[in-house]
Order: structure tokens, then C-alpha cells, then sequence
């Protein structure tokens, strides 16, 4: 520990958790993928060192990751038009575009910035180095896993005082089955900047095999990125989304995460706030239907004074869906005056659909105002009856307590025209004729 006495319970080093047979299958799929293409070799050390997941460590328990060993192969569609979907999924939307098929950049449909103080590129075609691993990269294996095998992805960098024009949208789309997709955006904003990013995925309905997505973002002083992030993938991935945001002094960082359908999906955001007065932002929602699986891990490690954190995810679970919540709130010694809020909420709308929830605070400041909550139920019988009475049918009655429950969640997506396109397709893959008076407008 850097600048510390003593390490903090945080920050013990914890003897690897091996479970064998699960060890060997990833190194079977590890071998499986340098078969199909090369890997940088960046971070083998850490994946000879890392535990492969399974249900006894803790931060997997409830998270199954069988569905990865299956057998993958080289994609054979690489283009938008190939695959026969949109390149900008967003009705309306007027933004820069970065597109990619199956893992591989496709420059038909993308439209990169042209704009001065603003580099951006994929990794292919850029001259920059690539990113040493960081902190995720040395202690999760399919973090390692990702910088070891992703040779494409975003590198966008922001200059000093640029405010880009308009929103900068990253869309991959999955086609076909047994794919094995890894994508590595690097981000870099320079002190007071701004950037608005969304990033969505999409796939069709013959669609499987991995998705692992890997997102740094270094955030230098006084700037400014709002992130809208959607996952919208039928068929059946297992998708991995990991994110490393770091904060320098007086930055406003804002991710919100918007899961709309997917067979396997797990967001793991990483929030490190490094200077004086930073405000981070982290919510998102999650519908589950069926038998989907929806993950939310989310760590927010204060490591300066003054600085502002507030995290709100609401999850509501149909059929025999299942989902997870942890999210981790860090104050170490030297952040007085921190303010931290967290807030997870669930409906569980079946007798079939379950939650693990686990919301963490771990503080070694005195001087600090921090908070937790967690709550579990299922849809109120009293709000559903006064609706019923006046004359709303019951799936319309419902629609409105899901437009209310998760409403301050979707109200903060940055771009409007995302936030629209979100209760559009909510509308769709819950069949409600209703949404809300602005879908009845429209």
C-alpha cells in the first residue's frame, strides 16, 4: 500500500481460491481461444497466477460461469451488412458512431470525430501503445483474460478544455453462434473536457457464445464524462462488461447502465476517486425475464476528502429470472468529509424470479456521511387496486409502477434520445401497450 502504514482490510492480500476442475477448464478455453488467434501476451502472468471464477469465491458465488466453456470459433461476419442489422440503434440519434461486428471494426458504418483536440481511433489502426494491465486486469481472471485476447476496441482522447459536439456512440453487434468477441476501449479526457459516451450492444436472436467488453477511463482535473451504457442482446451470451474509472481532483463522472434483455450478463464498474472533490454518479435498472441472469457488481473506492458518490440500482424480475446486486462502498483513512449514498431495489413479480443482494460499506474515515439500503418486494397490491378502480387494465397499472419504480434511473441517461429508445424497447419486450404519456404522444 502506497503512502499507508499498514494495509487495511481492504487491501489484504487473500490466498488464491483454486478450484481444480474449474482451473482446468479455463485453461482449456484459454487454450481454445490462442488457437483461434493470437494473443498479446500482456497479462499471461496474471492469468497463470489468478484463480479461474467459481461459486466459493466471494465475489462469484452466486454468478455461474459454466456457460463459458463451450467451444468457439472464428466469426465469419464482420460487417453491419453482413449481419443485417442497424449500425446506430438509436432512432434519431445525431452522434458520432464507432460500430463493430463480432469483435472487429467495421468502417462503412462508423462515423468518427472529426474535431480539434480530439483523437480517436480503433486500436488496429492506432499508433498509441497499448495500456498496461491495471487493477482489475491483476486480480480477475476474465479481466486478464480480456487484455490478454482483445486487439480491438476504442481509443479516444480528449485534449484539454475540449467539449466534443455531440455524443460519441460505441455499438457492437453479435452475429451467429459460438462467437468469442473481446473489445478493449481505452479512454483518456484531459483536464476540464467533456465527453458524452454511449456505448450499446445488440445481437441477433441466433446469436452465442462470450462477449468480454473492457472500458478504462482516466478522468483528469475538472472534466466531465457522462457514460449511458444499454445492453440489448437476444439470443444466448454470456456477456461480460467491465469498467475502471479513475478520477483526478474535481470531476464529474456519471455511468448509467440500462439492461434491457440478455441470456448472461454481468457489469463489474470500478469507481476510483484519486482527488479532492470528485462526484461520481453510478445507477442502472435491469428486467430480467425468463430465464435470464443479470449481475451488477459495483466498487467505489474514496481515496481523497470532499468527494461525493451516489449509486441507485432497481432491478424488477419476471418468470424464472435470477440477478445479483453487490455493490461495494471503500472510504479509506484520508477521505474526510466523504458523502456516499447507496441504494438497491428489487421486485420480484413471480414466485420463480430470485435476488441476491449485498450492498458493502467499509470506512476507515471519521468525519463522513455515508449510507446504505436494500429492499425486496413485489408489486404494491394497494397501488395496483386504485388503479384497477379507475378503470386501468392491469398490465397498464403495471407498466406505471415500473415507469415509476426505475423513472429517476432512466431520467438520468444523458442523451434523450437514449432514454427514449429505453422505454420504447421495454414497452416491446413486456408487450405494454402503455408505457407512459410521452410513448402515448409519440
Amino acid at each position: 500500500m502506497t503512502g499507508m502504514a499498514k494495509p487495511i482490510v481492504m487491501d489484504l492480500e487473500r490466498k488464491p481460491n483454486i478450484h481444480l476442475a474449474t482451473q482446468a477448464k479455463g485453461e482449456a478455453l484459454r487454450a481454445a481461444l490462442v488457437a483461434l488467434r493470437s494473443g498479446t501476451g500482456l497479462a499471461a502472468e496474471y492469468l497463470d497466477a489468478l484463480p479461474v471464477p467459481h461459486r466459493r469465491v466471494e465475489r462469484w458465488k452466486h454468478t455461474p460461469v459454466a456457460g463459458f466453456w463451450s467451444t468457439y470459433e472464428a466469426p465469419q461476419v464482420q460487417t453491419v451488412l453482413a449481419a443485417g442489422c442497424e449500425a446506430c440503434p438509436v432512432p434519431g440519434l445525431h452522434a458520432y458512431r464507432m460500430v463493430f461486428v463480432n469483435g472487429t471494426f467495421d468502417p462503412a458504418a462508423s462515423d468518427l470525430p472529426v474535431h480539434n483536440g480530439v483523437q480517436c481511433a480503433p486500436i488496429s489502426m492506432s499508433d498509441s501503445p497499448p495500456r498496461e494491465a491495471g487493477d482489475l486486469e491483476a486480480t480477475e481472471w476474465f479481466a486478464a483474460l480480456n487484455q490478454a485476447f482483445a486487439i480491438e476496441g476504442m481509443r479516444l482522447h480528449i485534449k484539454k478544455g475540449v467539449v466534443l459536439d455531440r455524443p460519441l456512440l460505441v455499438h457492437h453487434h453479435t452475429h451467429g453462434p459460438n462467437s468469442a468477441n473481446f473489445l478493449r476501449h481505452e479512454i483518456t479526457v484531459e483536464a476540464n473536457a467533456q465527453v458524452q459516451l454511449i456505448h450499446w450492444s445488440t445481437a441477433d436472436s441466433q446469436a452465442s457464445g462470450m462477449v468480454n467488453i473492457m472500458t478504462h477511463i482516466e478522468a483528469a482535473t475538472g472534466s466531465h464524462v457522462a457514460l449511458d451504457k444499454v445492453q440489448d442482446e437476444a439470443g444466448k451470451l454470456h456477456h461480460l462488461a467491465f469498467e475502471q474509472i479513475n478520477q483526478a481532483q474535481s470531476t464529474q463522472v456519471r455511468v448509467h447502465t440500462g439492461t434491457i434483455q440478455g441470456q448472461w450478463v454481468r457489469n463489474d464498474l470500478n469507481f476510483r476517486l484519486d482527488g479532492e472533490g470528485c462526484d461520481s454518479v453510478l445507477n442502472g435498472f435491469f428486467l430480467p425475464s425468463g430465464n435470464e441472469f443479470v449481475d451488477n457488481h459495483t466498487t467505489v473506492d474514496h481515496c481523497a476528502a470532499n468527494c461525493t458518490s451516489s449509486e441507485q440500482y432497481q432491478g424488477i424480475l419476471y418468470g424464472s429470472s435470477s440477478g445479483v446486486f453487490n455493490g461495494k462502498v471503500f472510504v479509506r483513512p484520508n477521505a474526510q468529509q466523504t458523502n456516499a449514498y447507496q441504494q438497491n431495489g428489487n421486485i420480484l413479480v413471480t414466485d420463480k424470479s430470485k435476488i441476491n443482494a449485498k450492498p458493502e460499506l467499509e470506512i476507515y474515515a471519521d468525519d463522513v456521511k455515508c449510507s446504505h439500503g436494500c429492499t425486496i418486494g413485489q408489486f404494491d397490491e394497494e397501488a395496483l387496486f386504485y388503479a384497477r378502480s379507475r378503470g386501468i387494465s392491469e398490465a397498464e397499472a403495471k407498466a406505471m409502477l415500473v415507469n415509476a419504480f426505475i423513472g429517476d434511473v432512466l431520467d438520468g441517461f444523458a442523451v434523450p434520445e437514449v432514454r427514449m429508445e429505453l422505454e420504447h424497447r421495454l414497452a416491446t419486450k413486456h408487450g405494454w401497450d402503455t408505457w407512459n404519456d410521452t410513448l402515448e404522444a409519440g
